[in-house]
């Protein structure tokens, strides 16, 4: 059974039920401690409307987040979320201009982490 992302009607990502369950739940507490919301809306029949622009704005704050630390534990914890998150946001339409070497470094692993999404 899958959980479908999508942007304006059109799917950009169905992971198995609990995958999507886990990327919900791991992204509700990452917007508490960035403080934007997800853009994220669920349903009960196991589908996810992406606000793409409200979205956007949580993936800039996810990026920045990231980019202004160096603590690997923080890198660690952020990045299936973030690179998950990036992809959807590729599949909506939008890209993010990446501010810092590190984020760059980050965005260079979109490509293959998408293929495995």
């Amino acid at each position: 059974m899958s959980y479908y992302f999508e942007v304006a009607g059109e799917t950009v990502w169905d992971p198995a039920l609990r995958i999507g369950m886990w990327y919900l739940s791991f992204a509700e507490s990452a917007a508490n401690l960035v403080q934007r919301p997800t853009g994220l809306t669920p349903s009960d029949d196991d589908t996810c409307a992406v606000d793409i622009e409200v979205f956007r704005q949580f993936v800039e704050g996810l990026l920045d987040c990231y980019g202004s630390t160096r603590h690997p534990v923080q890198h660690g914890l952020m990045r299936g979320l973030l690179l998950a998150s990036l992809v959807i946001l590729g599949r909506g339409g939008l890209t993010i201009t990446p501010k810092s070497e590190r984020e760059a470094s980050l965005l260079e692993e979109v490509g293959s982490f998408g293929r495995a999404m």
